[in-house]
Formats: C-alpha cells, structure tokens, sequence
C-alpha cells in the first residue's frame, strides 16, 4: 500500500505531502490543475522515466518520494532480498527519485543507490496503473494473451519459469545445430583446409620473441661494414689522442704540490681502462666478418614469418591463436557427427518436455478464459453493456516464448450480432468499461490500483457503476482514482482536492483532503460548474448519501 508521496519542485508542485489511505482515494480538480503531474509523480517513483523539464523553473532539481507499506507482498520481499536491499522491522519501503537538470536522476530504495531498472524492475509489484489511454492496450490484439495470463498469474508462475527455461535451452538447442550443419556443409575440404594450415604453422616452429632477435641480428649484418669503420675511427682517436701526455705533464709539476698525486692516480685507473678498452674493441673489430650464409638465412626465415602473418595474423601471437582456432574447429568438425546426433537427441528431449509443459498452461488458460466470459458479463451488465456476448479465442500456434495459444478477445455488443474482434466492434467509453471490468475481476488483495480519469465518455448511471465498482475492489485493495466524475467522486471514502495558485509570478498547485463539509462543496462543483449553489448543494448531498448506501 502507498502511504504516502512527497513531491518538491516537480512541476505545478512546489513542496507537497499526501497521505494516502486504505480503501478508495480519489482526486478531482480543474483541468490543469496538476492531477495528471500527480500520477507522473507515481509514475517515476514506479520506474518510469524523467524529463528536467518537469523540473520547477528556477530549481536545480526535483525529488519524488514514496513510501509503501509492503507486509502482505512476499513475492517482493524476495525480490528485495535477492537484490541485498533491506526493509525495516515495520515492512516499510522507501523509493526516492531526484531529477537533475542534466537529464539523469538519482534513484534510491531505502536510502541505498540503485539503477533505473532496478526500480522499474519492482514497480510492477507496487502499484497497478490504468491511465487515461489504458483502455487503448484492449485494442492490440498482442496483448489479449498476456491480458488472461495475469489473470491466473499466481497459478501460471512456477509453469512460465520452468517453461522460460526450457524455452530458452530449446532455442540454443536449435541454434548450436543449425550452426554445426553450417559447418558440415563441405566438412571434408575444410578438414583438409586445417590440416594444411595447423601443418604450416607448426612447421615454421615459431617462438614468441623470435621475430624481435632476428630484426636485432638482421640490422647488425646489414651494417657490418659501417661498424668496422666506426671502430677504426674509435681505435685511431683511442691511439692518438690519449691521456699519456696529460699524465707525462702531470707527473712532471707533481713535486710541487702533493694533491697532484691523487690526481695522477686516478688518472692511471683511466689509462688501464682506455688499456683494456682499446684491447677489446680491437679484437671485436677483428672478428667481424660478414656471414652471407646467415644473413640469407635469417632474410629468409624474416620472409617466412611474414608470408604467414599475412595469411594468419599480423603477429606472431595472432598466428598461434589462428592455429589454436583452427586446432579447435578441426576437433569439432572431426567429431561433428556424433556431436549433431547428441544436440538433436537432446532437443527432442527438451521439446517433449516443453511441449507437455505448453499444454499444462493451456489447461490453465483454457478454464481461466470461461471463468473471464462469464464474469465479465455480469460486471458489464452492472456497467449498463447489456446484451453483450463476449468469447475468449483460443487457438494453436506453434511453439513460442508464451507457450502454444494464439488468444483474442472477441465481443457482440448488440443482439443478432456477430462476434468479432473488440478492436472492431467497442468504443473508446466500452473499453474502458471492458477495462474496468477486467481489473475488478483480476483484483488482488492487498494491491494498490491506480485509475487516471477511467471516467472518461461515460456518465449517469454508467459513471455511478464504475464507482460503484472501484470501491469493490477497493474493500480489499488500495484504490487511487483521478476523475471529473461526481458519480465516481461522491462514493470514495477519502476525497482530495487538488488546486492551482498564482502567487506573484508564480503558479503553485496544493493538495489537501476534505472533510465532510468541503467534499459536499467539490461535489457540487463537479455537478453544476463554478457557482455553487443551494441546489447544488443540496444535490451532493443526495447523490453522497444514495452512493453511500449503494456502495455498502
């Protein structure tokens, strides 16, 4: 059940609490007096998504939060759980979305940060919104299946998860074989096709940095001579213009001051190294020769690597993982037979399973879908649709994501009538009476049911039924009904007004709940217009004191 909903800087809303009850809650207002910003702040607090520009002018942001009294709902305090999000000893849940001006909002259940979906995800489970065009869903016929599945949903549960499942395992079932006899088209030249290729990679032997050395030794051969006389030239300077004459100069002043001395020896530290270095580079130098033999061989094994780098990869790591592919493919091709005669076994397997588990859900649907055309002849009757025939349609198809029934909702609204699909036959006013019906038939207890303006196209004694028919369900549900109907508005246990403002340059829009005295004033609002009268007056008082006995 919603407790209550805070709303600030949301539109026509400035800062504003309401306090909902059990029971039947209805808001009525002016055309434009935020009723409708009311139900989008519902709808945002259920998951659906923002714009900044409900966002009040001046405002950097704009906070809805709910709070929903959940102690009877199991199934969503399963889902809570599995999502590590706790509820407090008193069953309470709190969701609260701030919209910011950059688009994005910050989405919070008890206090704990969370993704759009993740709301969304649960919002289902909360609250159950018909809006002003809900009735429009009747009219695709796509949706008459999932229409009579949710009436019986509780009893379809632990079926459509099983059956999802089988589902989904009998699909890749379907799409493993489909793939492995595209692979088999031709098997016997793409075995010989890998063969040929494993062979030709394992025959070059590649190692993982080996083309990095061969680059190093191919760059020093093809520069052996320009190295040679590099070091001549160092071996010359080396000889000629070395530090002996430094040291004889040294040696010859060094009577005159003793640090001298410390000088001269370090000095023969570097004469013995420059000994050593000029020795080493000689010798280096003296064994560099050209091996044409291995510069031709190392040209050719170059040339090798990039031949199979462009047929299998621009690296030697990719080579390996083509070969490794390949190695793999090879296995499955060689053993492809076998494999397509077990995935074909198991997907008999599987589609028997499904199959038997498709014909259970229909069992199901097919004694739901009586159960809907009676009932919902007699709660048409009570909405003034007399005379009306109404047939569930079921019919076969194959196999699919919902099971093996294709459903339509068909209808004959006058005598003498055809039965036919009620998106040729009924009115706007009619599905929203069908509509109606429908949600008073698969009512719940203990779930919050929204209705946005359902009153609209009918009146009189119809609009006094739908009234009649809302606070039924709301015995044992929470009923929250946005209407311009006096009819449907004098029956609700609690009564809300929602007004508009002008202050200054601003527009402000209030909520508050009415006692006895000013429901009979909106009441007589609702029914004459503007100016109240006596008689109007009088009126409300009828039409609240006949409606509370009919509602009883």
């Amino acid at each position: 059940m919603l407790l209550s909903l805070n709303i600030k800087n949301f539109a026509v809303f400035e800062d504003v609490s309401v306090n909902f009850e059990a029971g039947f809650n209805v808001f009525t207002g002016e055309t434009g007096s935020g009723k409708s910003v009311l139900i989008n702040a519902i709808e945002l607090i259920l998951g659906e998504r923002s714009s900044r520009d409900l966002i009040r002018k001046g405002k950097k942001s704009a906070f809805i939060e709910g709070i929903f009294e959940i102690s009877d709902n199991d199934n969503l305090k399963k889902n809570l759980e599995s999502l590590n999000i706790e509820v407090d000893k008193d069953d309470f849940l709190i969701i609260s979305r701030e919209l910011l001006q950059n688009g994005k909002s910050i989405n919070m259940i008890n206090g704990r940060a969370v993704p759009l979906n993740t709301i969304k995800a649960l919002g289902s489970s909360l609250i159950d919104i018909y809006g002003q065009f809900g009735h429009e869903n009747l009219f695709k016929k796509e949706n008459h299946i999932k229409m009579l599945d949710s009436l019986i949903q509780k009893y379809l549960s632990d079926d459509f998860r099983t059956y999802d499942q089988l589902y989904a395992k009998y699909t890749r079932l379907l799409d493993e074989i489909n793939t492995l006899k595209q692979k088999l088209i031709n098997k016997d030249k793409k075995i010989e096709q890998l063969k040929y290729e494993i062979d030709e990679i394992d025959g070059a032997n590649l190692k993982e940095f080996e083309e990095e050395e061969l680059l190093k030794k191919l760059k020093k051969l093809s520069n052996i001579q320009e190295i040679k006389k590099s070091l001549y030239e160092a071996l010359y300077i080396l000889n000629n213009d070395n530090i002996n004459n430094v040291y004889a100069i040294i040696n010859k002043i060094k009577s005159y001051d003793e640090k001298l001395e410390e000088f001269l020896s370090r000095l023969d530290v570097q004469l013995e190294e420059l000994q050593l270095l000029t020795y080493d580079l000689r010798a280096y130098s003296d064994n560099l020769d050209l091996d044409e033999n291995e510069l031709e061989s190392i040209e050719n094994r170059m040339s090798l690597i990039n031949r199979l780098k462009r047929k299998y990869g621009f690296s030697i790591e990719k080579i390996m993982e083509y070969r490794k592919a390949s190695f793999e493919e090879l296995n499955l091709l060689l053993e492809a037979d076998s494999k397509l005669k077990i995935l074909i076994r198991e997907k008999e397997e599987t589609y028997k399973l499904l199959k038997e588990k498709a014909e259970i859900i229909s069992k199901k649907r097919k004694n739901a879908a009586e159960y809907l055309e009676k009932q919902i002849l007699v709660e048409l009757s009570d909405l003034n649709m007399k005379n009306i025939e109404f047939k569930v349609k079921l019919d076969k198809k194959d196999l699919s994501g919902d099971g093996a029934d294709k459903v339509e909702f068909l209808i004959s609204t006058n005598v003498g009538s055809d039965l036919n699909s009620v998106q040729k036959i009924v009115s706007g006013g009619e599905a929203s009476r069908i509509m109606l019906a429908f949600k008073k038939i698969k009512s719940d207890i203990g779930q919050t049911m929204v209705f946005d303006e359902i009153d609209i196209g009918i009146s009189g004694k119809t609009a006094q039924m739908t009234g009649v028919k809302m606070n039924y369900i709301a015995k044992n549900n929470q009923v929250i009904c946005v209407t311009h109907s006096p009819q449907i508005a004098s029956i609700a246990k609690n009564h809300f007004l929602i007004e508009k403002k002008v202050i200054g340059n601003e527009t402000f829009s209030t909520v508050k709940k009415l006692d006895k005295e000013n429901k009979i004033r909106e009441i007589a609002r609702l029914l004459s217009g503007m100016k109240i009268t006596d008689k109007s007056l009088n009126n409300a008082v009828e039409l609240i004191e006949i409606n509370s006995k009919i509602s009883e």
